[in-house]
C-alpha cells in the first residue's frame, strides 16, 4: 500500500532553500534535484520501511526514518510513516548537525 506524501512546513522551507542554493549556482542542477527528490519520495511512499530508524531524545521524532535523496546523497530526507501518510519532516544537508536540530525542536 502506498502512502500519501505530506510535507511539514519546515520541510517545504528546507526544499525551497536547497532549490534557491542550486538556482544561484546551476539552474540545471536545481531542476535535477527537484526531480530526484520527487522520485525518492515516490519510492518511500511505496516502501516506507526502507529508511534507517533515527533515535533522537525528542519524543516527537519516535519512529522517524532517514533516507538519502537519490543522486544527491548529501541531502537527507527525514520522514515519519503515520497512518496513510508519509510525513516528510525535514530535508537537510548531511553535514549539518541534525541530532541537535531534532533534539531541540
Amino acid at each position: 500500500m502506498s502512502l500519501i506524501p505530506h510535507y511539514k512546513p519546515e520541510a517545504r522551507i528546507d526544499i525551497a532553500e536547497i532549490g534557491f542554493y542550486f538556482a544561484q549556482r546551476a539552474p540545471d542542477v536545481e531542476n535535477r534535484f527537484y526531480q530526484e527528490l520527487d522520485k525518492t519520495i515516490q519510492m518511500l511512499v511505496a516502501s516506507p520501511d526502507l529508511g534507517e530508524r533515527c533515535q533522537f531524545r525528542n519524543p516527537e521524532t519516535k519512529g522517524m526514518r532517514i533516507w538519502q535523496v537519490s543522486k544527491f546523497s548529501n541531502y537527507l530526507i527525514f520522514y515519519l510513516p503515520k497512518g496513510d501518510l508519509l510525513e516528510v519532516v525535514r530535508v537537510i544537508h548531511g553535514a549539518r548537525n541534525y541530532e541537535t536540530i531534532f533534539n531541540n525542536e
